[in-house]
């Protein structure tokens, strides 16, 4: 039985034990199992629009629409009234206001709603549940495609309606109008880009409207993040190909990256909306289908990346996607997709921690105990762990090091320079700011006694807010700690490929495997995947059944991964941090690189 069947399956006798044994279970009270629910009986994704016409039948059957639709620019709905379909053209229309047949509320009504329909268009393209934390459904995301604005008209008067107005400057995502028929006035919202820019989520989901925002952006970058990844890995393997084919598939392969990088750069103009017109820059997101990447370059260059190296690399993205791309005559050469790569990665990056400084965490309300965030927030200074230092660290020197950093809330500013320093452990056992005078890090230079030092100060926050009164179990704690390596030592061995061999054909491929190099130089396989970059160098996780590894695979992976692990090694020995990847680099240059590692051995035993 396949995963998908059994899903299904669950979600309907979730669906006849509620309706059966659970009749006082109401959409806005428990909406997350609802949500679950719908999640398990239609699956992750929605890309026909038959399944999704028969999806929100069933959706407003059971919730009556009792839901919250978050909106991108922090708007919001309390209710869904009426869902109707359109397959001809391919649209949803939704509603969230309609006559209610009461005159006296209708008249109530008009003083904030004048016209008796509200709504809002998609053109549909798909919808996915989103699954948060514990694997429970947190919501719904509908995705549309761009719609222009001829269209929108020719969509509005479809039915004999007349259009009476139309206002495409008031939104960002979206081209407002009024149309009318019998009498009959209705207000239309057209979503007209693909960006997500809203989802409907449970009644209880206690989430800021600023957190919404932030989610659906960071749904869209991951969108962006996962196709270039899929772009790239396309060209990855190249080394048997004959030339012709080698340069089909890099300039294919760019030209997807190429897009990527334009949704990425209309994402971000879009999430600076209301800073570009201020600086001089009206961007029509009316006319999104229109704008490339040339004209993206520019209003981001003035305006939001303004640091030199942010400039030359949104020029060398526009030059490298430009010219393999398009038969510039120039020469098609895998290092220049590999740089394209990298460049898009690096603003796909710095887009993600931005929209993470402006968020905050989502908290599921449905617990009488309150949440631990605010105490461990205001009281995470005065925690002591020098027991638990005392009782567990032993070493006192070592090829590696480690501190612990600490981490409150969910996410944290970027701060590339270390003005503002970081939350350390130190000696003591207190966390301070590493800027503070006097400050002595602790350094710890065991990976087993990191391990189990992470876990005894966890479960100290733990029992510390279980006295206090506050539930650890349905929230976060809002901290976490994370150990940060460090290169002290002189390796003294360094990996071969066959060792690498012989690791994976020793290997269980009933368990996720790993493959580290320590600071020794040694290569291991490690199952407890979470503890990767407590080595020197990690590479992805070769998922069970996959027959990456084991007696009867064939060990496809064997030469790429030993290709990256010593291009992650050299890298480690340079800067002396952690090193971690999970694509394939070519081995064009391998003798280099490993001319390079064996001269740092050469420089240590002088």
């Amino acid at each position: 039985m396949n995963i998908r069947y059994f899903k299904r399956i669950k979600g309907l006798i979730r669906r006849w034990y509620r309706k059966n044994f659970h009749k006082n279970w109401e959409v806005v009270e428990h909406g997350l199992y609802f949500f679950q629910e719908f999640a398990d009986i239609y699956g992750d994704t929605i890309n026909d629009i038959e399944t999704a016409e028969r999806f929100f039948k069933d959706f407003i059957e059971q919730t009556k629409g009792w839901v919250i639709v978050d909106f991108l620019d922090t708007d919001n709905w309390d209710c869904i009234r009426k869902v109707e379909v359109d397959k001809q053209n391919g649209l949803i229309w939704f509603y969230w206001q309609i006559p209610s047949g009461d005159p006296f509320e209708e008249e109530i009504r008009k003083m904030v709603f004048p016209l008796g329909y509200y709504g809002m268009c998609l053109k549909f393209d798909n919808l996915r549940f989103l699954i948060g934390k514990r694997n429970i459904c947190l919501g719904i995301a509908v995705n549309g495609y761009t719609i222009q604005n001829k269209d929108v008209e020719k969509f509005a008067k479809h039915g004999n309606w007349k259009v009476k107005a139309t206002d495409a400057k008031s939104s960002f995502f979206s081209t407002s109008l009024v149309r009318e028929k019998n009498g009959v006035f209705q207000h239309w919202c057209f979503m007209n880009t693909p960006i997500s820019s809203f989802w409907i989520i449970p009644k209880r989901l206690n989430i800021h409207p600023q957190d919404s925002e932030k989610l659906l952006y960071m749904y869209g970058v991951e969108k962006c993040e996962n196709n270039l990844k899929i772009a790239y890995n396309k060209a990855k393997k190249l080394k048997k190909a004959s030339t012709q084919e080698q340069r089909t598939k890099i300039k294919a392969s760019a030209h997807e990256m190429r897009t990527v990088a334009e949704s990425l750069f209309k994402l971000i103009v879009c999430f600076y909306q209301k800073e570009l017109p201020q600086k001089g820059y009206n961007y029509k997101v009316r006319d999104y289908n229109l704008s490339m990447l040339g004209h993206l370059a520019e209003p981001l260059k003035k305006t939001i990346f303004i640091q030199d190296i942010e400039r030359s690399r949104i020029n060398e993205i526009t030059t490298i996607a430009n010219d393999l791309s398009h038969d510039s005559g120039n020469p098609v050469r895998f290092e220049d997709l590999t740089t394209l790569f990298d460049d898009i990665t690096y603003f796909i990056e710095d887009f993600e921690s931005r929209i993470m400084r402006k968020g905050h965490e989502i908290i599921v309300k449905h617990s009488d105990k309150p949440s631990p965030h605010d105490f461990v927030k205001a009281n995470y200074k005065s925690f002591c762990f020098i027991d638990e230092i005392n009782e567990i660290v032993r070493k006192k020197n070592g090829k590696i090091s480690f501190k612990i950093k600490t981490q409150i809330g969910t996410f944290v500013a970027m701060n590339l320079f270390g003005e503002n320093g970081e939350e350390v452990l130190c000696s003591d056992g207190y966390i301070r700011n590493s800027k503070e005078t006097d400050v002595d890090i602790l350094n710890v230079w065991d990976r087993t006694e990191v391990i189990e030092l992470l876990n005894m100060m966890y479960q100290k926050v733990i029992a510390t807010c279980n006295t206090n009164g506050y539930d650890t179990e349905t929230y976060s704690l809002g901290i976490s700690f994370e150990a940060e390596l460090k290169k002290e030592g002189t390796p003294s061995h360094l990996f071969t490929e066959s060792e690498i061999e012989d690791l994976m054909r020793n290997a269980d491929d009933e368990n996720n495997n790993q493959l580290v190099i320590d600071e020794d130089g040694y290569a291991h396989i490690i199952q407890g995947f979470k503890q990767g970059n407590l080595y020197p160098v990690s590479q992805e996780t070769w998922c069970a059944g996959n027959m990456y590894v084991g007696k009867d695979s064939n060990l496809s992976d064997l030469h790429d991964s030993y290709v990256l692990c010593m291009h992650l090694w050299l890298s480690y020995l340079k800067t002396g941090r952690h090193m971690y990847d999970d694509y394939y680099v070519s081995d064009n240059g391998l003798d280099k690189v490993i001319e390079a590692v064996k001269q740092f051995y050469s420089d240590y035993n002088k």
